[in-house]
């Protein structure tokens, strides 16, 4: 359908006059439920607008468009509202359950198994005939599997929802589904994969030759998660505010919207520190709150994994607990669940992962902490030579502490003779990490360094210098010099004066 074909003025001429089955007629040409994917937001506006007060209740295609449109600007609790209407006239085709679909991924609510399966079955009541609402059903199904966990099952659905918009000749709804699978690519740490998809995705969208809402910036939320997976996040937390605002106002799903608040949050974390990043994750639960109609149990695991970088989990069993599980069986939740599940590894706690190459790194760096210097550094070379494969560097970040000690033997890659991508990779690492200890204006002018930071933080969880030894990859003598150190900088002799002082000068 092309937009010659349509005259917005002659279906809301037809509501006008009154003449209510000349404008449905008119409307169900133009598209009816699918309206939006050929003119647009701003033309479907007006043209419910048009429309009598209350005739969404009598006419399937019109409640279809009016759930859409208001998920697609922020409103899908209301949409779900207008869903289960009990007032409504129509009987119910398979239009209905397909928007019903597309609007629940726009919530946050948690994925039933008993919804996954009733919505699965709906896949044998779409007529063979028009594939655009065969593309749209996988489209959702696709955004619901990723967040239930079921990864694989999710990229054959993808997949499927290209085919079937190829055959629609629609090339913009394909370029959201190549923005999905570049996430999830990502997530599981396939970032080549990532990057075609994401390439491919700004084709179709050039292609298409024009935007509706905040297209651009999900883009730009998937180039900055593979910049800060490669270990390139300084400039994110300036993009951070925008881009939120996008999600609110525009179009997102749970997933995309806590991708966001994960890099930026942690972005914050690394280069401004605890209470900066704290701070952070407050805006993002608010405005995710507001758009998704509930708080995000993994932008709650956030806090816990800057707790976990800063040796404070006490009490995080507990608060991992209070957490709803099946709201984290998507790729984010699943990653941030198992970094703090891997700390109470004697506790017997166990947690799937996302599967692939991330995850393998993860296995390697967690595997490492606690060892002696030898084995840490064999298990830590074996972790860069599989991340030099997709250019990782996150992972190495977010297990930091396993490369304390390592750096002057690390840094010489002899390990990596031969390898040039991979020497410079390890290099570039190791500097991104040690800047990655963010200090205090008020600890620099003291004289306080990233060593020292490292000991107070390992400090501030209570535990003792031959812990701290463990955990860092030093001996317990160079604890008790760096802890002398501490005192004299910061005129205090006691653990207790000592981290009271640091918690003044960390306000």
């Amino acid at each position: 359908m092309k937009r010659s074909e349509y005259s917005d003025e002659s279906i809301i001429a037809a509501y006008a006059s009154g003449d209510v089955a000349a404008g449905n007629a008119l409307f169900e040409a133009a598209g009816g439920e699918h309206f939006v994917f050929h003119f647009g937001y701003d033309a479907l506006g007006q043209v419910l607008s048009a429309m009598p007060q209350d005739h969404w209740r009598h006419h399937e295609p019109t409640l279809c468009a009016l759930a859409l449109y208001l998920s697609k600007h922020g409103n899908a609790a209301r949409a779900q509202a207008h869903l289960n209407d009990h007032d409504l006239s129509f009987k119910k085709t398979f239009r209905f359950y397909v928007f019903e679909l597309l609007v629940a991924i726009h919530l946050g609510d948690p994925i039933k198994t008993e919804d996954i399966e009733r919505w699965t079955l709906l896949e044998r009541r779409l007529p063979i005939s028009q594939p655009l609402t065969q593309g749209l059903y996988c489209n959702a199904m696709l955004s619901i599997l990723v967040r239930a966990g079921r990864l694989q099952d999710a990229r054959s659905f993808g997949m499927r929802a290209i085919s079937a918009y190829q055959a629609a000749n629609h090339c913009y709804l394909e370029h959201f589904i190549h923005l999905h699978l570049a996430d999830l690519s990502i997530m599981e740490g396939h970032l080549r994969r990532g990057r075609r998809h994401r390439k491919t995705a700004q084709a179709c969208l050039d292609a298409w030759g024009e935007t509706y809402a905040n297209e651009l910036e999900i883009a730009e939320i998937v180039d900055l998660t593979l910049d800060y997976e490669t270990g390139k996040f300084a400039h994110i937390p300036a993009q951070s505010a925008r881009l939120r605002r996008s999600l609110v106002k525009g179009d997102s799903w749970a997933e995309i919207f806590n991708q966001l608040g994960r890099i930026t949050v942690m972005s914050v974390f690394f280069t401004a520190g605890r209470a900066a990043a704290l701070s952070e994750l407050e805006m993002y639960q608010a405005d995710y709150a507001q758009r998704h109609g509930r708080l995000s149990d993994a932008l709650a695991l956030l806090e816990i994994e800057i707790d976990r970088l800063d040796h404070l989990l006490g009490g995080a069993q507990q608060r991992v607990a209070q957490l709803d599980t099946e709201n984290l069986s998507g790729p984010i939740g699943t990653v941030l669940l198992g970094a703090v599940h891997a700390t109470f590894e004697e506790a017997g706690e166990q947690i799937g992962e996302v599967s692939g190459p991330r995850a393998q790194l993860n296995a390697i760096l967690r595997q490492a902490c606690g060892k002696d210097a030898q084995t840490r550094r064999r298990l830590v070379e074996q972790a860069f030579w599989l991340a030099v494969q997709e250019g990782h560097a996150a992972p190495f970040l977010e297990n930091r502490d396993v490369l304390s000690g390592l750096g002057p033997r690390l840094s010489s890659a002899r390990f990596a003779r031969g390898h040039v991508q991979l020497a410079r990779m390890v290099r570039a690492t190791l500097r991104t990490v040690k800047e990655c200890y963010w200090l205090p204006s008020t600890m620099k002018v003291l004289g306080i360094n990233q060593r020292q930071l490292q000991v107070i933080t390992a400090l501030q969880s209570g535990a003792t210098n031959k812990e701290i030894g463990r955990l860092l990859g030093l001996s317990e003598a160079a604890v008790k010099y760096h802890l002398a150190n501490l005192y004299r900088a910061t005129g205090t002799n006691r653990r207790g004066q000592l981290l009271e002082k640091i918690g003044k000068l960390t306000v």
